[in-house]
């Protein structure tokens, strides 16, 4: 009887030992909190901006016509009102870049400088937020990676409508216009285009990396 209670004491003691020491390697018992390469605080907030501005950006481009091909949605108005009115295609809405030159008047150079550099400060944050998002060493999931890359992506694709738009834009501006400005204000522009697009490729090879190394461990 007593060798019974006394294997029952090993048993238990030796259970005991065995979870304390699981518990200590694995948790740190409660102690020491588990790195599970989860987003840091930085990473959410840079994926936070990156998607507001990236928002920010393309609504700006579209709210105020900044683009020389009307969107889905105007060609569609556009052709049923033909359908409906009759109309022939002389008979559309008028040129975009007219309607700007119209609309700012005298103050049409005015305006190209600062609508460019409000567009320029948006997307220089859109491609410093994705850079941040791309040079991360947490373990960002395929899902977050692919939404940073759509917002970014829409986010070029805006201001390479707006670059286009404001190129024939300083086309029509009058003789008045500073030429040195005008060329400096796009090269900035274009500038920004380019570290745009080059962050929203550093995303894509983060995707595809993430992708990669799923592939393997599956």
């Amino acid at each position: 009887m007593k060798d019974r209670f006394d294997m029952h004491m090993v048993i238990r003691t030796l259970g005991l030992v065995v979870g304390l020491c699981t518990c200590t390697a694995v948790t740190g018992c409660a102690s020491q909190p588990i790195a599970l390469g989860t987003e840091s605080q930085v990473d959410i907030e840079a994926e936070a901006r990156l998607r507001a501005q990236a928002s920010r950006l393309s609504a700006l481009v579209d709210d105020r016509g900044w683009t020389l091909s009307a969107g889905p949605a105007d060609a569609a108005r556009e052709f049923f009102s033909r359908l409906v009115n009759g109309g022939g295609a002389e008979e559309t809405a008028d040129d975009p870049v007219s309607v700007y030159m119209e609309a700012q008047g005298g103050n049409a150079a005015l305006a190209f400088h600062e609508d460019i550099a409000q567009l320029s400060t948006l997307a220089q944050s859109v491609a410093d937020a994705a850079q941040q998002i791309s040079n991360s060493e947490q373990g960002l999931g395929q899902a977050t990676l692919t939404r940073d890359l759509a917002s970014a992506e829409n986010a070029l694709g805006a201001v390479r409508r707006a670059e286009e738009f404001f190129i024939a834009v300083s086309e029509e501006l009058d003789a008045a216009a500073d030429g040195d400005q005008v060329i400096q204000s796009l090269q900035g522009l274009a500038d920004q285009k380019a570290r745009l697009a080059d962050a929203a490729d550093a995303l894509a090879e983060r995707r595809w990396a993430v992708q990669s190394n799923q592939g393997l461990s599956s």
